[in-house]
């Protein structure tokens, strides 16, 4: 069995009005942050896995609802709708 080595993961593409939301709290996103909205952006899904207090919930959320802005759904009325699942 061979393996191949691991490709470095592509930079998170931009999601739009995250990062001036970010900054106008003077606040930076996590890497782990950008790499979540990269996944979900690419269709991908999985888990986070990070201590309490680093941002889980702004990673998982914000990609989802930057999506429904960037469609222009708010503009329309169509409610955001996120399934939300916690082993909590």
């Amino acid at each position: 069995m061979s393996r191949t080595a691991r490709q470095p993961k592509p930079a998170a593409p931009p999601v739009i009005g995250v990062d001036e939301w970010f900054a106008g709290r003077g606040w930076t996103p996590f890497p782990f942050q950008r790499e979540v909205w990269a996944a979900y952006a690419n269709g991908e899904r999985g888990l986070i896995h990070a201590p309490t207090g680093t941002g889980k919930t702004l990673a998982a959320l914000l990609g989802p609802a930057a999506e429904a802005a960037d469609e222009g759904a708010t503009a329309k009325g169509t409610p955001l709708r996120v399934l939300w699942i916690t082993p909590l």
